[in-house]
């Protein structure tokens, strides 16, 4: 689910850099996000093993580098250190998930099968949040955070409502911890006057149910989406 926090980071990252230096461009933090897609939708089959733990691990990290990259070269000193100080918590997460015997990872490995189960029942959500992502290209600067954090929203409570109801309390607070590995509590702080029912959300954001372009979409990340939906 880390991807939600990719909407996110880009629509933050496009405000901050904009009139900023010419030589970034956004296609960056796109593949920035897809290392993340890889962690959070490759998730068939999971059985919470150490290797496996380690092998997102490495997901994590080159993530976090490529983040750290880009915001080195294309936000402010100021922006830089207001990102730094808002995901700190969510690296020092990801420092315990990466390390062997600590508590999260053990739950990881109790909560892991079923997580992956729930999510792959969770398809339609998915999409939602695809269209969003391909809506979001579209979106005037001054309306890209309300778009991202209505998709957010509304991708939170799809998925939390799947969660829910097949592995239980536990597991979803687990899965929300998982979120936090790269975003701390960063959208729970920008998107929380953003629910994806309010009348603004309705306004913005394509109708649930509403097949994504994927492949034929200009977007980069859609079309890195449809490797993992099929669309």
């Amino acid at each position: 689910m880390l991807l939600i926090v990719a909407i996110l980071i880009i629509s933050f990252g496009s405000q901050a850099i904009n009139g900023q230096t010419g030589s970034c461009h956004m296609r960056e933090l796109d593949l920035c996000t897809a290392t993340l897609l890889v962690f959070t939708q490759n998730t068939q089959g999971l059985q919470g093993t150490e290797a496996e733990i380690d092998r997102q691990c490495g997901y994590i990290r080159e993530a976090q580098s490529c983040r750290q990259n880009y915001t080195r070269r294309c936000v402010t000193s100021l922006q830089r250190e207001l990102v730094d100080f808002v995901i700190e918590g969510g690296k020092s997460l990801a420092d315990e998930f990466c390390t062997p015997g600590t508590e999260i990872r053990a739950e990881y490995k109790r909560h892991a099968r079923c997580l992956s189960e729930a999510r792959s029942q969770s398809k339609q959500c998915i999409k939602d949040l695809q269209r969003s992502l391909e809506e979001l290209t579209q979106t005037s600067w001054d309306n890209r955070v309300a778009m991202a954090c209505c998709g957010y929203n509304r991708f939170q409570e799809c998925v939390t409502v799947s969660i829910l109801n097949r592995c239980g309390q536990a597991a979803l607070d687990l899965s929300r911890k998982i979120v936090r590995l790269s975003s701390s509590r960063l959208p729970e702080m920008l998107c929380q006057s953003y629910p994806y029912t309010s009348a603004k959300c309705g306004e913005i954001l394509p109708p649930e149910g509403l097949e994504p372009l994927g492949a034929r979409s200009n977007s980069v990340l859609s079309r890195i989406f449809s490797s993992y939906t099929g669309v």
